[in-house]
């Protein structure tokens, strides 16, 4: 049986898809790698007045939404099933 994939907005609730993006964003060299390809500043050691543009243009969540897609289309979409399932499985915290 396949592990279905869920199309954004609707994978925001599948543990899989944000241990993807977790796993993504805490991966230096992509993000970098990302940025280059893309043209966005998510790495930017942009001064603050450049941070405070790009925030207010929009910029700044634009790159970030375009991340999002990225990881989307070329990571979670693309695993296999075992490590989809793999990322929904939760360990229940030990009541105490």
């Amino acid at each position: 049986m396949s592990s279905p994939r869920l199309p954004l907005p609707a994978a925001y609730i599948d543990p899989a898809f944000l241990a993807c993006l977790g796993e993504a964003i805490n991966t230096p060299e992509l993000v970098r790698q990302h940025d280059r390809l893309y043209g966005s500043t998510l790495m930017s050691r942009a001064t603050p007045i450049e941070r405070m543009v790009d925030k207010a243009t929009g910029k700044a969540d634009d790159d970030m939404k375009a991340f999002v897609e990225f990881v989307h289309r070329y990571i979670y979409l693309t695993l296999d099933d075992a490590a989809i399932e793999a990322l929904r499985v939760r360990k229940e915290p030990a009541n105490v």
